[in-house]
């Protein structure tokens, strides 16, 4: 709790001096960034969807999505290495492609894709809370209730009391891994384990396997989060290295061992039934009722928690791109001693986006945005490749597969009629941000030449 604490001042004070904080933090503390931000509201929300789309291989997808993000780990490492800064992502893309239009448009991508990642840890939070303590025929009444009401709660604890969610950050963080751990101990000593089911039999394709780990491939995003400190780590060659390339292999060894619990409890069929929530309907078939609302409770606190860790970083996106200029000066305007405008849009947007959208559109859409900036970093490194010491085919290695995966998992959705409609949505996160960086530069040179 206190590396959250330090993290907070510092970035909502960037222009402190914080040369006292420089070099404090070791490997375990980096690597608890990485670990929170990857197993978390993620797992929760989207395992029902990967076990949907690719049945037994659910594990080979999981795996798949690991590898991805253990390339572009690699261009995380070697760019917070040579750049090290609270800006992460923001300034390594900064930093190879300068400043313009492409980069601008880049960024608020970045953005973008938080607030639809927001609004799945919303939606998820008011599944399981709605699912366990609600009747069936008031679900989409009081999905709408908590949905609106976790985010609205959270952004007003953001706004006027951050040390009340920053002290309960930590305590929310260990409840989520350890009820995740005795639903793991429990499922795998339990009997009846059907570990036929994730046998070559229950496969599909080999490209629903890939997207359906790109489906879900925001269960691993939150290595990238490593990046915001990097600057604050000793012996960052080491503590970097084993952090990003240790919380990523930790989630997928976590990750296998879920997942097996999982489909060995659970048939495909009750899965499909309650794949918004299937830990828990996976953890009544061996705790009972109390399972399934332990299972519940903790993803309340897994999802609450994002959301919480996701406001306070997300909100501040808008101000570093302020300060870059790629975005209006109004988001650097301070209210006692809080960033409100970019807090309030960010709130704003997942709100909106959230009550329109299905988990499955949601998903498929943040991950979609991670991929894209996940394979500009990897760009970016092999361009930077020389002053960062890298091996540019691990880059571009990196770059391809990003490219590739996120390829099958469009041309996936396409093909199925009943999601093909998310095409547009994905289309419009790719599409936005460009076209309102270009009205941002327009208006920007408008009032340079007027003045």
């Amino acid at each position: 709790m206190a590396l959250i604490s330090r993290l907070r001042k510092r970035i909502e004070n960037p222009k402190d001096d914080i040369s006292a904080g420089k070099n404090s933090l070791g490997f375990m503390d980096a690597f608890s960034i990485g670990i929170g931000g990857i197993v978390g509201g993620g797992i929760f929300a989207t395992i029902g969807l990967a076990v949907v789309e690719s049945r037994g291989a659910t594990y080979i997808s999981f795996l798949i999505g690991g590898v991805v993000a253990l390339l572009t780990a690699y261009s995380y490492l070697r760019l917070s290495v040579t750049y090290p800064s609270r800006g992460g992502t923001v300034k390594f893309i900064n930093q190879a492609f300068g400043e313009g239009l492409f980069t601008g448009s880049l960024n608020t991508l970045l953005v973008m894709t938080y607030v639809v990642l927001l609004a799945v840890y919303a939606y998820a939070f008011a599944t399981y809370t709605v699912a366990t303590f609600f009747p069936k025929d008031e679900y989409e009444f009081w999905h709408k209730v908590f949905t609106c009401g976790i985010m609205i709660v959270l952004a007003v604890i953001n706004f006027i009391g951050p040390n009340i969610a920053e002290r309960s950050e930590g305590f929310f963080n260990i409840c989520k891994l350890i009820i995740l751990l005795i639903f793991v101990l429990l499922g795998l000593f339990a009997g009846d384990l059907a570990i036929e089911r994730l046998g070559p039999a229950n496969w599909v394709a080999a490209p629903q396997i890939v997207a359906a780990g790109m489906l879900v491939f925001i269960s691993y995003e939150g290595f990238e989060l490593i990046a915001n400190v990097s600057d604050q780590v000793r012996d960052k060659e080491k503590n970097l290295s084993y952090a990003y390339f240790g919380s990523v292999i930790t989630a997928m060894i976590f990750y296998m061992f879920i997942i097996v619990v999982t489909i060995g409890h659970l048939s495909f069929d009750a899965i499909t039934a309650s794949r918004d929530y299937a830990l828990s309907a996976a953890a009544q078939v061996f705790m009972g009722k109390t399972g399934f609302i332990l299972l519940a409770v903790g993803a309340m606190l897994a999802t609450a928690s994002a959301i919480n860790a996701g406001l306070f970083g997300a909100s501040k996106l808008p101000l570093m791109l302020a300060e870059e200029g790629e975005a209006p000066e109004r988001y650097e305007k301070k209210l006692w001693g809080r960033y409100p405008v970019g807090l309030g849009m960010i709130a704003i947007l997942v709100l909106l986006i959230a009550n329109f959208l299905e988990l499955h559109a949601l998903a498929a859409a943040a991950s979609s945005g991670f991929i894209l900036v996940f394979l500009m970093v990897n760009v970016a490194n092999a361009k930077l490749a020389e002053e960062t010491k890298s091996k540019r085919w691990i880059c571009i290695l990196g770059a391809l597969v990003c490219f590739a995966a996120l390829a099958i998992l469009l041309i996936q959705i396409a093909r199925d009629p009943a999601h093909r409609y998310e095409l547009w949505f994905i289309g419009a996160l790719m599409v936005f941000p460009f076209l309102y960086q270009s009205v941002f530069n327009a208006h920007k040179k408008f009032y340079k030449k007027k003045s």
